[in-house]
Formats: C-alpha cells, sequence, structure tokens
C-alpha cells in the first residue's frame, strides 16, 4: 500500500472463473498455517485476523468476487470491524451534528440581539473531527502489519499453480 487511507480499496482480475476463486480461498482458508478466519457470505468474503491474534484496530478484508469475460474481478475494501467502522461513523456525525447545532443557535442568538455563544460549538466541532480522523490513521498505523498480511494473503492464495 502506498500510502495510508481510510477502508481503502483496490480491485484485480484473475484468470479465473468464479467457482476455482472460490474454492482457492476456501483452501488457503482452512490451511491451519494461513493464521486467518474467513467467511463466505454470499456475496461476499470476509477475511480477518484470528481471535486470538486480534487487536482493538485488527482490520477486515472484505472481497467481492464477480465473473467477468476476462476472468473473475474480486473488488477488495480493507478496513475495520464493522462495530468499530460504525462507532467512528456515529462519531463523526455526533461532532457535525454539535456543530450545525452551533451555527443555528449563534445565529438565532445573533439575530435575536444576545450573546452568541453558540458559535464556540463550531470549533469544538472541528476539533472533534479532527481528532477522530488521527485517532482513525493512528489506528490504522498500529494494523498495517495486519493490513500487508490479509492483503498477501489474498495474492497468494489466488496465484495459479
Amino acid at each position: 500500500m502506498e500510502r495510508i487511507r481510510i477502508r481503502p480499496r483496490y480491485n484485480f482480475t484473475v484468470p479465473l472463473d468464479k467457482e476455482s476463486v472460490l474454492n482457492k480461498l476456501r483452501d488457503a482458508i482452512g490451511n491451519p498455517d494461513a493464521h486467518i478466519e474467513g467467511k463466505f457470505v454470499k456475496p461476499l468474503v470476509v477475511i480477518s485476523i484470528p481471535e486470538e491474534d486480534r487487536h482493538f484496530w485488527s482490520p477486515e478484508l472484505s472481497l467481492d468476487i464477480e465473473k467477468k469475460e476476462e476472468g473473475t474481478e474480486i473488488r477488495c475494501v480493507l478496513g475495520p470491524r464493522p462495530a468499530l467502522w460504525t462507532m467512528f461513523t456515529a462519531f463523526y456525525s455526533f461532532a457535525v451534528l454539535i456543530g450545525v447545532a452551533g451555527l443555528v443557535l449563534g445565529f438565532s442568538q445573533l439575530t435575536l440581539g444576545m450573546n452568541a455563544y453558540g458559535f464556540w460549538f463550531v470549533p469544538l466541532s472541528i476539533i472533534l473531527i479532527v481528532s477522530a480522523y488521527v485517532i482513525a490513521l493512528t489506528g490504522q498505523k498500529l494494523a498495517y502489519d495486519q493490513m500487508l498480511l490479509l492483503r498477501s494473503f489474498i495474492k497468494n492464495s489466488l496465484k495459479k499453480n
């Protein structure tokens, strides 16, 4: 990966049919030396780090596998587990809500000729959003080795034999 991004996405095409790709992934995940867990939930395959090696920031790799004329296209999304992603999304939404409420309150107070202290919620909102972004990037750096492990697992398991 060239740079740290929130939920990086990438695609690639393999010259195999969809069933061969799914079988190769099942075999690779079933291998006890792989140190990888996987769930096959149509139409997705979700690959993650085993429970004993997992930490708060451990990523999951979601694969969407689709048959194309030239082979099988695999679209990948590498990101945090859904619970962590939902927590960050809720936090971002809360921070934006504080900013919007601060703007509405501030303009209402200004219109009524009152002290417009509501505007102080806007910088607080910006600080919360930037803090969440920095925390997310820090977590992604902590999970970087596991992200590389998941990505290399996919590439290695789908190589032609």
